[in-house]
């Protein structure tokens, strides 16, 4: 099912648990970083991503999506506000987990916004609700994609969390659909042509 417009193709709506993504994606899953570690200025870099926070992000070393480490937003009052910044890409996964549901007993629900090659959001707003059964629960893979590789990052919310429990957000296992090369779009390209060549063929036939 295709929901929203960004531009000149559909945004997908968000699938889970786990991407269908190409052995070449690129991963990022935070198990090497050190526990505890902060990051400044409120962000963590590395070599395709951008992961940012106004209230500020640091490691825990333990992880309810894939241990041993997440990263999580540091927000005082349990609410969040991650923002993930890439390259052109087609399809973007990622493991969001909040504690809230285990505590509480109440599904959390987050909201997710792809970003366009401006920062800026494009297409529907998505609602997203963290399982709460299963041998894991407060915890879900959800990937976003679009045909024309131009999912430039995406935007994590939770507007509402529990500052009792100081249960706010957390991600793990970042995939990103790498933009194809151009070698290989070039490629593509003209296997697309030599297919239409075949079909014109057949028809004059």
């Amino acid at each position: 099912m295709a929901v929203g417009t960004p531009g000149n193709a559909y945004l997908s709506k968000p699938t889970g648990p786990s991407p269908s993504f190409a052995p070449s994606s690129d991963f990022f899953n935070f198990d090497s970083l050190t526990a505890f570690a902060t990051f400044a200025p409120n962000t963590y870099s590395a070599e395709a991503v951008n992961i940012s926070s106004p209230d500020g992000l640091v490691v825990y070393p333990y992880s309810t999506q894939s241990g041993p480490n997440e990263l999580f937003d540091n927000s005082a009052n349990g609410s969040a506000n991650i923002k993930i910044t890439t390259f052109g890409s087609e399809e973007i996964g990622i493991g969001i987990a909040d504690s809230d549901v285990n505590a509480q007993g109440v599904p959390v629900t987050v909201d997710l916004q792809a970003l366009n090659a401006s920062g800026g959001g494009f297409g529907t707003v998505f609602a997203v609700t963290l399982p709460t059964d299963g041998s894991n629960p407060g915890n879900g893979y959800f990937t976003i994609s679009d045909s024309k590789y131009d999912l430039y990052g995406l935007q994590i919310t939770q507007p509402v969390g529990n500052a009792a429990l100081y249960s706010g957000l957390a991600i793990d296992d970042l995939q990103v659909e790498p933009t194809p090369e151009p070698a290989s779009l070039a490629l593509m390209g003209a296997g697309l042509i030599a297919l239409a060549g075949i079909r014109k063929a057949r028809k004059s036939a």
